[in-house]
């Protein structure tokens, strides 16, 4: 077991594909990968398309069963860890922030359904979190696909803020947008850390995007 306070620690971390058969090889995605990102820390995580950055962070969360190697979560293995204890605890903001809502019901539905799940009362959290992200009130009982990019990552954020997390996987958020949307959004994850408090691992393809960030950056295939 790791030592000290890391809120993540990943140790060889390695994902395959699913073999076809049980004689069939392992055919691996990414990795080895290991890093250990501290309380308040932002990582960020580069690399060329298809190198397999999204996998790493799926697995780092236990999203995906095909991986192996060692994941600490506040010095504990994920794996041997009830889901449910820790899930309300980590987040996933992904590229595709529609996949976080049901197309055929309304934002405010979901967010409630996500805090009952994680036995969370609503207790004005998704109110104020709107609030702070400029969204108005009356976006949140429409459906998904009535809002705007911008508008839907938003709403992103506030699904995974509302759960307070310890650490969230950041996999290029602002991909979708256009440049203000991209500052903004970024200065909201920004300052949601400065005032909350946050680990996090911040997957993009740019390393200047990354440089503002992150504390440090990880390549793979190189050096940190």
């Amino acid at each position: 077991m790791p030592s000290g306070a890391a809120v993540l620690e990943v140790r060889g971390l390695r994902v395959y594909y699913p073999a076809p058969s049980l004689l069939a090889k392992r055919r691996w995605v990414a990795g080895p990968l290991s890093l250990r990102i501290e309380e308040n820390e932002f990582v960020g995580l580069s690399g060329p398309s298809g190198c397999g950055k999204t996998s790493l962070g799926k697995a780092m969360l236990n999203l995906i069963p095909t991986w192996e190697g060692e994941v600490y979560w506040m010095g504990r293995e994920i794996r041997r860890q009830p889901p449910g204890r820790l899930r309300p605890r980590f987040g996933w903001v992904s590229q595709e922030p529609t996949l976080a809502f049901n197309p055929r019901r309304r934002v405010i539905d979901v967010l409630h359904e996500t805090l009952a799940v994680n036995g969370r009362s609503d207790g004005g959290a998704i109110g104020a979190l709107c609030e702070s992200m400029n969204l108005e009130a009356g976006l949140l009982h429409r459906y998904p696909f009535e809002l705007s990019a911008g508008q839907i990552q938003r709403l992103a954020l506030v699904r995974v803020f509302m759960l307070e997390p310890k650490f969230v996987v950041f996999d290029e958020p602002t991909s979708s947008l256009d440049p203000l949307n991209q500052a903004q959004i970024l200065d909201l994850v920004l300052d949601w850390r400065r005032k909350h408090g946050l680990a996090a691992l911040f997957i993009a393809h740019s390393r200047r995007l990354l440089q503002r960030v992150t504390c440090r950056v990880v390549e793979l295939g190189g050096e940190e």
